[in-house]
């Protein structure tokens, strides 16, 4: 039978299948949907960190060392070239800098000009060899050189970039009437002959599926708790006689792995989808570089985007490819990775199971992908030290029963831990308040595999 909403009651008991009510059956059910294991990122390094605030900001430095990019220039095939820079590159140069151009000729940047935020520079060539300077050439400031009795060259400012995220609330209920607790339901679950512990341990697998999905698929709401009028609201208020809620409650929501690639990792697509090549793996490699990316990657996927990778390893014969058992931090993980070395780089290979989901995220594009995570799950703070590149943002709970992330109530009078009321019936709510952070998400890539 399909689900669908409302109590566990006598009737619906019933009507899931009149056999559940006698005694000639099969006493163990059958988790014919293998849902159980669906919470991914949740047990990745176990990293969560308390919030006092429903929005939550990570800042990171602006990159030391920077490149230029010529928009046009004058004086090509000369000792003295006068390239102006694009908006996006201006404001970095300065006299003194020695720069690097693309036959891995020196220049010395003598002069710079700025006119509506567009810098042009002059450049001489240190060895006095004509300069070949392309009109879109991206040049490199590798150093700086000052003569004798020199005075302090000019400031330069590094900034900080702003990244942002927001918590999202995620809840489930168990109801179970009078009628149904006091009868014996002939299944066994986890060895307890009620139906109400299966409809328990099913709702908090919806419920941590609901939180691992949000945290690989979800996107940051442009609706804020704090809004006077915002734009997504909750509907669900409260049934006439039952206190709760009043709802219309504005929603936010969090913003997951995929999207924080979308806006500041890398999204690379292979030119034959379904079949993995060299040229993927450079480009891949060429990516990590050019990110500062650390040395070792978990890569996550669905089965059939990690039959890809299996397939070109496999074809190379000794491949080096080795199964071990996935450490995070010195804590081993219930997780069997396929470890593969190629440049400076480790690439763990990993199956997600809820990638392989027939449904939770199979109508986008995101099982078609190979995710790339630091697998350390370690990045480097501004004067020494780590912290947690990904971690779960969470408010406390505030309830008396539950987790340290999750509220736990239990409603109605029939309630064998907490009785209140007058209703004939079990409840139990779970309600948790949290958000996905990825701090340096520009190390992040993920790769499009299958069409």
């Amino acid at each position: 039978m399909a689900a669908t909403t409302g109590n566990i009651q006598k009737s619906y008991i019933s009507t899931l299948d009149p056999m559940l009510d006698t005694r000639e059956i099969n006493k163990l059910i059958t988790d014919v949907y293998n849902e159980d294991d669906l919470s991914d990122i949740l047990g990745y390094g176990n990293k969560k960190m308390p919030t006092k605030q429903p929005v939550y900001y990570t800042f990171y430095d602006d990159p030391i060392i920077k490149s230029i990019t010529v928009s046009s220039n004058t004086g090509t095939g000369t000792v003295q070239v006068t390239p102006a820079l694009t908006a996006a590159t201006s404001g970095y140069a300065r006299t003194g800098d020695l720069v690097l151009f693309t036959n891995n000729l020196v220049g010395f940047v003598s002069n710079v000009s700025t006119s509506s935020g567009i810098d042009t520079l002059t450049i001489k060539s240190v060895s006095g060899a004509n300069i070949t300077l392309g009109s879109s050439d991206t040049l490199a400031i590798f150093s700086r050189a000052q003569g004798e009795n020199s005075y302090s060259p000019t400031n330069i400012r590094y900034g900080l970039t702003k990244q942002t995220n927001k918590l999202q609330i995620f809840r489930e209920i168990s109801r179970i009437t009078d009628v149904q607790n006091a009868s014996t339901v002939e299944v066994e679950f986890q060895g307890k002959p009620y139906y109400f512990f299966k409809d328990q341990w099913e709702k908090t697998v919806k419920m941590k599926s609901d939180i691992n999905a949000a945290y690989i698929a979800g996107d940051m709401s442009a609706t804020s708790f704090s809004d006077i009028t915002p734009y997504l609201t909750d509907p669900n208020a409260a049934p006439t006689g039952e206190v709760g809620g009043s709802g219309n409650g504005a929603v936010q929501t969090t913003r997951g792995i995929n999207k924080y690639i979308d806006l500041y990792g890398t999204a690379l697509v292979n030119g034959t989808l379904g079949t993995y090549q060299k040229a993927n793996l450079d480009d891949l490699v060429a990516t990590l570089i050019a990110v500062r990316g650390p040395r070792k990657y978990l890569a996550v996927s669905s089965t059939l985007s990690k039959t890809t990778t299996d397939t070109y390893y496999k074809s190379l014969g000794s491949s080096g490819v080795n199964s071990v058992r996935m450490v995070v931090n010195g804590r081993e993980l219930d997780m069997t990775v396929d470890r593969v070395t190629y440049g400076k780089f480790e690439l763990n290979y990993a199956v997600m199971p809820m990638m392989d989901h027939p449904v939770t995220l199979a109508t986008g594009t995101i099982n078609k992908n190979i995710y790339y995570i630091p697998y350390e799950n370690k990045v480097k703070v501004e004067g020494g030290g780590s912290d947690d590149q990904i971690r779960v943002r969470y408010f406390p709970k505030q309830s008396i029963y539950g987790n340290d992330m999750i509220n736990e109530f239990h409603t109605g009078g029939l309630s064998p831990v907490n009785p209140n009321g007058a209703g004939a019936f079990i409840g139990v709510d779970w309600m948790g308040a949290m958000g996905l952070e990825v701090l340096a998400p520009q190390h992040l890539v993920k790769q499009r595999v299958l069409s």
